[in-house]
This record gives C-alpha cells, structure tokens and sequence, in this order.
C-alpha cells in the first residue's frame, strides 16, 4: 500500500493511499462471499446460490460495501502513520474500482500540531465537598407543588403569578399597530389570550401588559405603555412606545395541592418524611455531578491557561456548528423570537466560534497526553460509551454502530475523558468545604 503526504498547513495533510489491484480483488472476493453466505434467493438454498446470481442480484450492495472497507483501510495504513498523529479525517475523495486497477483514495485528515505538552502532572484540584441543606428540600418541594397546582375561576382581583385572559389593541400616536407593520403579530394585539400576571421572565413578550393586569378583576379595563427596546426582532417598531388597551375576561388562580395522604400518594411516597429523603438523595446527585463537571472542567482550564497553538480547523468548525445550535435553542427556550434570533446571529456564531476554539484546544492537548501515556480502551470501556451517548440521545444503540464517523467520535471523547482522569490522579482527591 504506497502513501504520499502533503503539508496544507501546520495541522493538515493531504495523503494519497494507492491499494494494489491485488488487494482491491482480494477484499471484492471477500465481500461476495459474505453477500453469498447471507443471501436468500428464490430456488437456492441459503448460502449457496451462484456468484454471478449473487452479484447481480446486491451489485451495488457490494460494490457500496468494497468501497467502504477499501477506504476503511487506506484510514488505518494513515493511523499507523509515524510522522503524524491524525486528529480526525476531513474529507474523502475516491476514484471508481476497476477490475485489475490500483484504487487511489485522497484524504485530508486534520493533525495534532506541534506543541510541549503542559505539566499536567502539577495540576490538582480539589473535589467540592456536597451539601443538601432543609432550604434545598424546601426548594424541591415547592417545585412539585407548582408542577401539580391547579388553576381555579375566581372573581377576586389577579394576583401576581395567576393566569389571566384577556383581550388588547396597541395604537401607536394612535394608529393601530397592525396598520404600521402587518406582520406584527401579538405586538399589534390579540383578541383572546392568557397572560401570567406580574411575569417578568424573558418568555414574556410585552412586561408592560403582564404588569399592568396585576389587581385587575373580570370585565376590568386598562391602559399599558410600553416602549419597544432598540434591538427588537421588529424592526419597523423599535424604539416607538405603544399604547396599549387591555379588557380582562376571565381570571384563573393558582391553586396548590396540600401536603396530605392523598397528595403524597399520588406521587409514590408514604409521607413527607419519604418525599424528603428522596429529595435529598436526588439533589445530592445533581450536585455531586454538577461538583464533578466542574471539577473537571477547571483542569481543563488550567491545562490549557496560556497555551497557543495552531487548531484543526475542521475541528473547530464542527464543534462551533454544534454549539451554534444549542445557543440557539437555549434563547428560543428563554422565549427569544425567530425574528430576533435572526438579528443576533453573527453575535451568536462568534460566541460558538470562540468556545469552540476553547473546546478544540483542549481536546488536542489531552489527545497528546493519551498518546504519549498510551492510553486505550478497552472493548467494555468502549461499549459502555456507547451506551452512555444512546441513552442520552434517546437513540438506539444499535443505530449508533452503523453510523462508523460517530463511532470513531465517541472513542476519542471517550479517550479523552480517560486522559483527563490520569491529570485528575486515581487516588481520591482531598475534599474542601463550599464556601
């Protein structure tokens, strides 16, 4: 199998693998004859219908399957490479099989840079000691409260946190709204919807309303300005205040279930002593995680504190894509409009773009630590992560396995994870008390 490098730039190479015809017929031979062992054809017997029927029946299953193992080892000869060490492959371009032809493959595959490895060996931090105290338990409480609460008719006045229906116009120097920008939407008006009273969350689309509404009763009116901030999704309406004319029509309470048999049974516990109890072990969890995560997270920080060097910029530009889209759906969760989102998006990219970097470099530099300490996975250690990214993902294990890129991702985040446990040492680490 004859290679060829080229240096694109200090973190990527072009590489060229020719595979001998001999090889290329080799592996065909092997193919056919597990497409054979595994065909069912009418008038044959499992695994024994003909070659020719075989190939002409799967050709392009085979040729699909030739193809990938050919290129699935052109990756390898690249892997065992010793003047490089492959960060992830970029792209592929490969040339047609023929019958007695060598199959030539390009890759471009990103490199770890040149660079000294930091000292990780001096890097300690210590592991947060976790504490539940009775106000976390309050807390955890309240929260089931509110997630189990009714809301009831009442005539009385609305208090903060009830849900109201009401009906409102916007007039602008006393124009309708919807006159100056059709396309205003809830901004113009509505004429039936609930608001929460006295909300003040991002989610809420116009504060002044939800504000406004708070002591009013059924069939109450009232007026509400609200000036439109200078960088909103509306851009025809920014900076211009709104008069707003509101009628209420129906007011909902918020109604909290008492702490009894019934209640505590209809959440699986006994008593509140149990509910208590189980509580303080959910939220130690979630703490002794968050504890880990940022555990972690600070060692990678002080790894990397100060350290420049050149990234792979497929790399970067992958994780800056993936992170673009979580950003993004954390605003729309806090309730930023798709108008809005749009606005911002530059700004968005190029805060995805600089943790990207951040992230990037810290996975080169704890690859060279897992190289240099030869360290690997073992085959439970691999399907374990496996596992672990379907369960999150709420995906199919078995999905996952056929997809070989993301495979080839969830080993070296499984292997840097690895690394990052050798910087953090074996032994326990010593235990401070949260200030």
């Amino acid at each position: 199998m004859d290679i060829k490098i080229k240096n694109t730039n200090p973190t990527r190479r072009n590489v060229t693998v020719t595979i001998p015809a001999a090889d290329v017929a080799s592996t065909e031979k092997e193919v056919i004859k597990g497409f054979v062992r595994e065909a069912a054809l009418p008038g044959f017997r499992p695994g024994k219908a003909p070659e020719a029927v075989v190939r002409q029946k799967y050709g392009k299953n085979i040729d699909e399957e030739v193809n990938q193992q050919l290129v699935s080892k052109g990756y390898e000869r690249i892997r065992e490479e010793k003047s490089f060490t492959v960060y992830t492959l970029a792209d592929v371009k490969k040339g047609e099989i023929a019958k007695g032809k060598d199959f030539i493959i390009e890759y471009e595959v990103d490199v770890l840079p040149e660079f000294k490895t930091p000292d990780w060996k001096k890097i300690k931090v210590a592991k947060e000691e976790v504490k539940v105290t009775d106000a976390d338990i309050d807390e955890g409480i309240q929260k089931i409260l509110q997630q189990r609460a009714r809301f009831e008719k009442t005539e009385a006045a609305a208090n903060k946190g009830d849900y109201v229906r009401l009906s409102y116009t916007g007039t602008i120097d006393g124009k309708d709204v919807k006159e100056l920008d059709a396309e205003a939407g809830p901004f113009a008006g509505a004429e039936s919807t609930w608001e929460e009273a006295g909300a003040d969350n991002e989610i809420v689309s116009i504060p002044a309303i939800s504000k406004a509404i708070v002591g009013l009763k059924t069939n109450d009116t009232a007026k509400a300005d609200w000036t439109v901030p200078a960088d909103h999704a509306r851009e025809s309406l920014r900076g211009k205040k709104i008069n707003y004319s509101i009628t209420i029509s129906e007011i909902r309470t918020k109604q909290l279930p008492s702490l009894n048999e019934e209640f505590f049974k209809s959440i699986g516990v006994k008593d509140e002593a149990e509910l208590r109890s189980e509580l303080r072990k959910g939220i130690e969890g979630t703490k002794a995680q968050q504890a880990e995560t940022a555990r972690r997270e600070k060692a990678v920080e002080t790894l990397v504190a100060g350290l420049e060097l050149p990234l792979p910029q497929s790399a970067v530009d992958s994780v800056a894509r993936d992170l673009f889209i979580q950003y993004a759906q954390m605003r729309m969760r806090s309730g930023m409009q798709p108008g809005e989102l749009e606005t911002k998006r530059d700004e968005i990219i190029e805060e995805a773009r600089k943790a990207a970097e951040v992230r990037v470099r810290a996975q080169v530099v704890l690859s060279r630590i897992a190289e240099e300490e030869k360290i690997d996975l073992t085959q439970e250690e691999f399907s374990q992560a496996i596992i672990n990214i379907a369960y999150s993902e709420k995906t199919p294990p078995e999905k996952l396995v056929k997809d070989r890129k993301r495979l080839a991702i969830i080993r070296r985040d499984a292997m840097l994870n690895k690394a990052l446990d050798l910087i953090l040492g074996e032994e326990k680490p010593e235990l401070v008390e949260k200030s």
